[in-house]
Parts: C-alpha cells; structure tokens; sequence
C-alpha cells in the first residue's frame, strides 16, 4: 500500500472516531425549546430576580437568557457541546445579559449546580433519571426542577401543564425538590392537663409523607398532612381533659430539626405556640433509594 493511500485512511480513521466520540459524549439531540415553551417553563417554576436559574444542556441559551431578560434572574447554562456553548454567548451579548448569565462548557454530570434554585431540563427519560441522585444530593429542599416533556420515573411531579404554543402541542412538569423528613421525631406539648410527650414515625414516598403519631402509649389520628419544599403541615384532633382540641402543626425542617408553630383551636378559642422537634438520625431513611 503506498503511501498517500495510508496516509488517507488515517485522516478517515480519526475522523471517524473523532466523530463516534462526539457522538457518545452528547447524550441529547439538540433540539431547542420553542419561545412559547421557554416562557411557560419560567412561569411554572415561578422565576423572580432573586432566583439563580441552571439550564442543564443549555445549547444556545435560551432559557437563562430569557429568565435574565424577562425576570431579571441570573442563570448559568452548562452544555457539553462548545459549539452551543459559543451561541449561547453571542445570543447573552445580543441581549444585553451577559452581566447576569454565564455559560459553561462541560459534561452536566460533573457540574456543580448546588447554588441552584431553580433548574430546568430538556433531556431523555433516560437521562432525567441518571440525573435524579444528583439532584437530590446536591440540591436544597425548595428547589424549583422544570422539565419539558419528560418524567423523571417514580418521582411523580408537583404540576403538570399540557398545553399548545408555537403551533405544536407539549406538556411542561415542575418538581419541588422535598426534604427528607423520613424517620422518628418527638417533643414535648404542653396541654391544659400538664406536658405530654409526642413521636411521630414519618414514612416518606419523595414528596409524599405518611404518620403515625402517638403520645402517653395511645395512637392519634392525624387528618392531613403536606410536605413542599422544607415546609411541613399536619394536623390531629385529640382530647385534653373534657375538651375536643384541633391543633394544626406547622414547621421548617432543618436537617434533625423542625422548628415552627403550633395552632390548637377549642371550643374557647385559638392559640397559638412554638413548635420544636428532634429526629433519631437513627431512623432516617434515604429519599432517592
């Protein structure tokens, strides 16, 4: 074989593996969300100035770009594609928002998105779910995640809009990232009878939470209970004395600590009183499992 022939089959041969290379690194086609979509995206995850918005597989940068332009948010699009990546730098000068976004290029997996508050998404099933541990690892409770068009598994969303814009039919869900108030809790109340000791055994399903609370060995019924975010509600019907008492418990977890008030309401009237349990770090049980 001569050699001007070899050396032309070399060229083809990178060329060849350069390109199957790029291939494997870009999980997800490029295929940008319409403007219509973009903006039902914002507004779903209620995008205000004070927020810090990550699109992960941001291509040109449309989304952060529009959540600085119209919200005044600032944002950081990561793509792994330096081609996007330079678009999305143009498209931030055009604009006028090159002081509230920045663009990275780099592999969304090895990003880290920690400082986010909210995150947007426009991946693969597959990828939404490669993706998850990350997000419950690294982000706060609170955290607003938008994702045009796919789920993210079992982890059922908090909203979810179909609708028509740009002359095509889509369907936007919005997670609120919850924090994992999964175990055993007690305190102590105190009622018209003297203190009582309480524990509440909480089963966790993502953002769903099931109790059994129980005080002094007997069982009492708890009638709601919600969990957004790091925000806790539920609420019990017991018997102090003679007396029917409605109280509504309302909190912030912080890690092993919930912190917030307690509302009891009587025949008499309301009242209303600080609120303060411990968990058995023992009993914690891992969200994302």
């Amino acid at each position: 074989m001569s050699g001007k022939r070899l050396f032309g089959l070399l060229v083809v041969f990178l060329f060849v593996s350069h390109s199957q290379a790029e291939a494997q690194q870009l999980d997800v086609r490029y295929d940008p969300s319409t403007p219509g979509v973009v903006a039902r995206m914002l507004r779903m995850a209620n995008v205000t100035a004070d927020d810090l918005v990550y699109d992960l597989g941001c291509g040109d940068g449309r989304i952060v770009i529009a959540a600085a332009r119209e919200y005044g948010a600032r944002g950081v699009g990561i793509d792994i594609d330096p081609v996007r990546i330079s678009e999305a730098k143009d498209n931030a000068k055009k604009e006028v928002v090159t002081g509230k976004v920045r663009f990275i290029e780099q592999n969304l997996f090895e990003a880290d998105i920690d400082k986010a508050t909210v995150v947007t998404l426009f991946l693969l099933p597959s990828v939404n779910l490669r993706l998850r541990p990350k997000l419950f690892r690294e982000l706060e409770p609170g955290t607003r995640i938008v994702s045009h068009e796919h789920w993210m598994g079992d982890w059922k969303p908090d909203q979810t809009e179909d609708f028509r814009a740009d002359g095509r039919s889509h369907t936007v869900h919005l997670w609120i990232l919850p924090a994992n108030v999964s175990g055993t809790w007690e305190w102590t109340g105190r009622t018209d009878t003297g203190k009582r000791r309480y524990s509440l055994g909480l089963d966790q399903e993502f953002q769903a939470v099931y109790g059994k609370l129980s005080s002094d060995g007997a069982n009492i019924t708890i009638s709601e209970m919600t969990l957004e975010g790091d925000r806790i509600r539920f609420v019990i019907e017991e018997e102090t004395g003679n007396e029917k008492v409605i109280r509504t418990f309302d909190g912030t977890a912080d890690g092993n600590s919930i912190k917030g008030t307690v509302e009891s309401t009587t025949d008499n009237g309301v009242t209303k009183k600080r609120w303060r349990a411990k968990r058995d770090t023992a009993t914690i049980d891992p969200l994302d499992k």
